[in-house]
């Protein structure tokens, strides 16, 4: 598969089909609020349990019943990120996993443009793109569905109400 390439002349984006990817669909009903699927998240990516460097959030409020949220990429079949950050650069950081078609950011390539985020279409009301600072550097973050591991996305083996499912690339609505 052949990904977008920028045109030299006019440093843009023409933008061609990428491989469609899986999705983990998300059933409020079921969501116990427990937020293991974050810890595990982000203990699997960061090796700490850290919520805030997870690539799932979970919002609610103890004194509001029915608020409870959850926000994970939608692993958009045109995604936005991909494209602003390949129109800035020549080895863009957004990538697309040749086997899985999962959408995620190579941090040793994220340079904290931050072109990503402003791009996304849930920003900033639902953003999925999260940032963590490295060696003082910038590094944005996004959910990969856990492309590098066999068993699939963590937060979904580790969800105890069945809140998480995770959806095949072939098995996505049109």
């Amino acid at each position: 598969m052949e990904a977008a390439k920028p045109d030299i002349d006019n440093n843009t984006v023409k933008p061609q089909k990428l491989r469609r990817s899986g999705v983990i669909e998300v059933n409020l009903d079921f969501c116990m609020t427990c937020r293991e699927c974050e810890v595990s998240c982000s203990l699997f990516h960061e090796d700490e349990c850290n919520p805030d460097l997870s690539r799932i959030r979970i919002a609610y409020d103890d004194f509001k019943p029915d608020t409870t949220s959850i926000t994970v990429c939608k692993q958009c079949d045109w995604p936005a990120c991909y494209f602003a950050c390949a129109s800035l650069w020549d080895d863009p950081a957004v990538c697309v996993d040749e086997k899985t078609g999962a959408r995620f950011i190579d941090p040793d390539k994220c340079r904290g443009c931050g072109a990503c985020l402003k791009a996304c279409p849930l920003t900033p009301e639902n953003s999925v793109i999260g940032q963590k600072r490295i060696d003082g550097k910038r590094i944005y973050f996004k959910c990969d569905l856990c492309y590098n591991r066999s068993e699939g996305p963590v937060c979904v083996d580790v969800c105890p109400g069945g809140a998480l499912r995770f959806i095949l690339a072939e098995e996505r609505k049109k």
